[in-house]
């Protein structure tokens, strides 16, 4: 019998198993799951992803487990807590999950240091991150984009404030835009703004230590 595909914002849930997540990907997994959109995955919201992606679900939607599938998924659930959750705080922060989730090494590394950022350099990053393929960044394709951004500042913790902080930043300088266009990406990427984006990031952090 077959089953039916368990999808998470277009995402096909079990082929996460055994794949590194673009960040895209990850981002539609953070979202879909953070149902309380407090920042973190708490142990119940985990536990449901861990569920959907290990545990097999019957073709008329009901979910019959046996008790070995039910011993193992709880191990592994504990373990990857175990593991991975640096403070001990119970919960997984963003940077937390994205080592758990294994998340493929940053695009925009390779496109930030070359000398001049040309178009097709754009058009490779919105083909990247456009999960929809409408030829802009927005939702969770902006906020993978921008996470991207957060991920080249070594002094910035990856996590999901810094992130909306980024975003924040972005919307005061272009106009409270809620999609990013190729004009506007390439704008972003130049040192001047990210140093702008950064700078107003490092104010946030010692505003709250």
């Amino acid at each position: 019998m077959s089953h039916p595909k368990k999808d998470v914002g277009g995402v096909d849930i079990k082929k996460l198993r055994n794949k590194k997540l673009t960040s895209t990907e990850f981002m539609q997994v953070w979202f879909h799951y953070d149902k309380d959109k407090s920042g973190y995955l708490e142990y119940t919201e985990f536990s449901q992803f861990m569920k959907d992606l290990f545990l097999k679900q019957e073709s008329n939607g009901s979910s019959r487990f046996t008790a070995d599938q039910v011993e193992k998924y709880t191990k592994e659930v504990i373990n990857i807590m175990d593991t991975y959750d640096e403070n001990r705080d119970g919960r997984f922060e963003m940077n937390e999950l994205a080592k758990a989730l294994k998340i493929e090494e940053n695009y925009l590394n390779k496109i930030i240091q070359k000398k001049s950022i040309k178009d097709k350099h754009i058009q490779s990053i919105i083909k990247h991150y456009d999960a929809n393929s409408n030829d802009r960044l927005e939702g969770v394709e902006l906020r993978a984009f921008v996470g991207d951004i957060v991920r080249t500042t070594p002094d910035i913790p990856y996590n999901y404030e810094m992130i909306e902080k980024a975003c924040s930043v972005i919307q005061e300088m272009y106009g409270n835009v809620c999609e990013l266009s190729m004009e506007t990406i390439k704008l972003i990427l130049t040192l001047d703004v990210r140093n702008q984006i950064h700078k107003r990031l490092i104010q946030e952090i010692q505003a709250n230590s």
